[in-house]
């Protein structure tokens, strides 16, 4: 065994530096003098190169497939299965087998003592062997740019930037694990010992989160003193002063103590100093350890090229508004089947789901008020009670029962019972409040455009849209097929412009005059209107009220004057159209290109389903309006039927001898100036296009949904639903072919570790010579 006495360099006096770098220079060399330095690099290598040729050989098939491929950058080296990911979660297994003869080799030998009296101080002999390991780690991180490299040449527009920083927070994950292996093998002489010893330490880093989720204060303790879930962020894109400050102190403080020992040795010191150094380093960092993790200290930098874990400017804009405290209350009910997202072990996951937003609020405060009560559809079994029910949900989320709201207590808070006892949240801000939602799909949770439009909501109030009652018009208290409580009224349901940033309010006739919100909804009234009512609504859109007009053949007579007082006219009949799948009076109409240019432009070949349409056309030319179909029916296909019909009875065909075809707008734009305020109006042939049946439709892909929201959008000048405009990601593209990839699986798994091996031969057969 080689000790740093061996050499006449450390018996000399002279700059600190010089002294640490000829350490380092030393350890360096009897690291690689060992086959275990060697080996650990040509896993990693073997491992990493594993995984990427497997994951760019996936994407070429994909393409190969004509897959859509999206941020191809990220799926290599991040995310779920990305190279760099997968290694950060194996890494702690191989740096304690580096570590674990730094000190442990001085103690066998007997040189420690000779260390302790010779001129070298205990930092220069630290940080020198610490730094041999971070030269090790430099190499590592070398040897995986050549994954980078790679990937430039077979990804079009390849995230550099994103690459390189995620080897940044690999090398910093691999000198942290250096630096607390260090500490471990100056505990004690066998080598074995300290390996275990380091292993132990670094499993319980990467798992201490999962020991303290469950317990309020210690989870804040064991999440902040995880360390590969920061090297996951950074490697993810998102690298901030908190992660950097936590991995520098980490470093100073496994660094700091192992100093502390060899100077205590040297010295002689009690128990009781020493103890006290111990203490003395340790609250000195975690004060400035805590202060760093603070929202208002943390300083964050996207290193993705279209900034894709950064919230949009629009969201950012919306952010800046919000000045003081504001509190985010999530409300979570034990017997809710949501309930598990709000638990104790799932709060440190559940907070960082608005991490994004915290990140421009720093002032952002979370609030969790756990409770049971009665939910929609609770089943109980015939000896059971809400409150057995109750508890055994408790015990099984690890929620503790007594700390549990009861229904009596949860009176208090009667906007919980409006929303069906289910998990939601609440924005307070300013005495104004308004509700987050979860919602019933596979995201489960709110996503930046209901984040923002609640924020917007505070700030500015939500867009008041009305619905026209009082005549038997659609509903939204039910579930029928015909109603629109799922659009309109649905609490857990994404698309509904209640969580876009709107509120529905019913509208009688009467109080229409006073009604000025962002638009009237007036939808298939089964009565006809007074003339004083339809004098009310004539007000209405000549003030510049904007409307959405739908009507069914059914009712064509109670809608139709207000159709003429907008200079057009709803066709009697009903439109049918040719199909070997569908009835045929379910219409599949496409967009007009005049809309696309008016903003309702989705995917090619876009589709709204209209049941029981009929057509609108223009009788007033002369009209101020400027008129803009939206939807307009294929005259090949596409005819219009006078007189009754019953397709449950027979199969109605297209007739030429008393059928004509027709290509009509089934849907139409009108917009005018009114003041300083441009008044739209939407005339809609179908009243179902918005129904619970179609909101649900599952054998046809339609938009119905996305066109029913862009209307409001429109009606709200663009304010609601909050979307800021992302850039696309551009590697999208694989430039390799087959070939190409199989060429690079044999120079990465094959060529560079025989490389690595040779040298390694080499090496050690020079070292065994000498």
């Amino acid at each position: 065994m080689v000790c740093l006495l061996s050499y006449p360099l450390v018996q000399k006096r002279g700059i600190n530096m010089q002294k640490i770098i000829r350490i380092a220079r030393l350890e360096l060399s009897v690291l690689f003098y060992s086959p275990i330095a060697w080996i650990i690099m040509v896993i990693l290598f073997v491992q990493c190169g594993l995984n990427y040729t497997d994951n760019l050989y996936t994407q070429e098939t994909y393409q190969q497939l004509e897959r859509p491929l999206a941020v191809v950058t990220r799926v290599l080296f991040a995310g779920e299965y990305g190279m760099l990911s997968s290694l950060i979660e194996y890494l702690y297994l191989y740096i304690p087998l580096l570590t674990m003869s730094v000190f442990s080799r001085e103690y066998t030998s007997g040189s420690i003592k000779l260390l302790q009296s010779s001129p070298v101080t205990a930092s220069q002999i630290v940080l020198g062997k610490y730094l041999s390991i971070v030269a090790y780690a430099l190499l590592i991180v070398a040897l995986l740019s050549l994954y980078a490299f790679s990937a430039y040449y077979s990804i079009a527009h390849m995230d550099l930037k994103f690459v390189l920083s995620g080897l940044f927070g690999l090398f910093l994950l691999i000198c942290t694990y250096a630096a607390i292996g260090l500490f471990m093998s100056s505990l004690t002489a066998y080598q074995i010992v300290a390996a275990i010893s380091t292993l132990t330490l670094l499993a319980f880093l990467n798992y201490a989160p999962v020991l303290g989720a469950g317990y309020d204060g210690l989870r804040e303790v064991t999440q902040w003193l995880s360390i590969g879930g920061r090297a996951e962020g950074i490697v993810n894109g998102l690298l901030t002063t908190r992660d950097l400050f936590y991995f520098l102190l980490i470093i100073a403080f496994f660094l700091g103590i192992t100093i502390l020992r060899i100077v205590q040795e040297r010295a002689g010191l009690s128990l009781f100093k020493k103890t006290l150094q111990y203490v003395g380093l340790a609250l000195v960092l975690s004060g400035i350890g805590y202060v760093s993790s603070l929202p208002r200290f943390n300083f964050y930098y996207d290193t993705t090229q279209i900034k894709d874990v950064t919230i949009s400017p629009a969201a950012q804009a919306i952010s800046a508004r919000i000045t003081d405290p504001i509190k985010l209350v999530s409300f979570v009910n034990v017997l809710d089947h949501k309930a598990g997202y709000g638990a104790p072990k799932n709060r440190t996951s559940d907070k960082g789901r608005f991490e994004g937003y915290q990140r421009f609020i720093p002032q952002l405060q979370m609030e969790y008020i756990a409770y049971y009560d009665s939910v929609p559809h609770l089943m109980l079994d015939s000896n059971e009670t809400i409150l057995s029910k109750a508890q055994k949900s408790a015990e099984a989320l690890g929620f503790g029962f007594k700390r549990l709201l009861t229904p009596e207590q949860m009176k208090q808070y009667p906007e919980i019972a409006k929303e069906s006892n289910s998990f939601v949240r609440y924005f307070h801000y300013k005495g104004q409040s308004t509700p987050l939602r979860m919602y019933d799909d596979m995201l489960q949770y709110p996503g930046e455009s209901e984040i923002s439009a609640a924020l917007l909501r505070l700030l500015d109030g939500p867009g008041k849209i009305g619905l026209l009652v009082g005549h038997e018009e659609r509903s939204i208290d039910n579930h029928m097929e015909s109603s629109y409580s799922l659009f309109l009224n649905g609490n857990n349901v994404r698309g509904s412009v209640i969580n876009q940033g709107f509120i529905v309010e019913k509208i009688t006739n009467e109080k229409l005059l006073d009604f000025h919100g962002v638009g009237l909804i007036i939808a298939d009234p089964q009565k006809a209107f007074s003339n004083q009512e339809l004098d009310a609504i004539y007000q209405y859109i000549d003030r510049g009220g904007n409307l959405l007009l739908m009507a069914e053949p059914t009712g064509i007579s109670f809608l139709q004057p207000i159709a003429h007082k907008l200079g057009l006219q709803f066709v009697p009949g009903t439109l049918l159209q040719e199909s070997e799948n569908f009835d045929a009076d379910l219409l599949r109409v496409e967009f007009t290109q005049q809309a696309k240019e008016e903003g309702f432009k989705f995917y090619d070949g876009a589709l709204v389903v209209m049941n029981k349409a009929m057509g609108i056309e223009r009788i007033n030319q002369d009209s101020t309006f400027r008129y803009t179909p939206l939807l307009e029916t294929d005259s090949s296909t596409t005819w219009n039927k006078v007189g009754p019909f019953d397709l449950a009875k027979e199969k109605v065909h297209f007739d030429e001898r008393v059928d004509s075809r027709v290509g009509i707008a089934s849907a139409i734009q009108l917009e005018r100036a009114v003041g300083n305020h441009k008044q739209k109006i939407i005339v809609a042939g179908d009243a179902d296009f918005l129904s619970n049946a179609e909101m649900s439709r599952f054998n046809i892909t339609s938009v119905n949904s996305s066109f029913a929201m862009r209307i409001f959008k429109s009606f709200s000048d663009g304010k609601f639903p909050v979307s800021g405009p992302k850039e696309k990601a551009p590697d999208i593209t694989i430039k390799a072919n087959r070939s190409s990839i199989n060429w690079q699986k044999v120079l990465f798994l094959g060529v560079v570790p025989l490389l690595l091996g040779g040298m390694a031969t080499l090496v050690l057969r020079n070292r065994k010579r000498k």
